[in-house]
């Protein structure tokens, strides 16, 4: 599979809070702890790949220890499942691409990878 992202992934785990309109009115809100993350996206772990549709719009918010990360829309635009040789389920989850980002967002990602690496 031909890798189109154009921005590098960054392991780490923050939380992320999806605010997921519902068909007749009102949302669910529900929270995901996250596998990666880059300037474009954040990939969130979920073992049931039925929740998102691809090309779904969904209200995000990705916080780490209540320091905020990003806070809007993203589009859902990958699941998957990786399974091991032997059939055993490793993870799965959902690729999100950000709508917009704000110029902090950066600054605040390096400085977590770099408290990390400490």
């Amino acid at each position: 599979m031909q890798e189109k992202r154009s921005s590098e992934r960054k392991r780490l785990e923050v939380t992320t809070v999806i605010r997921k309109p519902l068909s007749h009115q009102g949302a669910t809100v529900m929270e995901f702890i996250s596998r990666d993350l880059s300037d474009g996206g954040i990939f969130i772990l979920s073992e049931d790949l039925s929740i998102f549709d691809l090309g779904e719009e969904l209200d995000i918010l990705i916080d780490n220890r209540g320091e905020r990360y990003y806070e809007g829309r993203a589009r859902v635009v990958r699941s998957a499942r990786i399974i091991s040789d032997r059939e055993a389920r490793l993870e799965s989850g959902f690729g999100l691409m950000f709508a917009a980002l704000k110029d902090d967002f950066h600054h605040m990602l390096d400085e977590q990878q770099q408290r990390d690496a400490d």
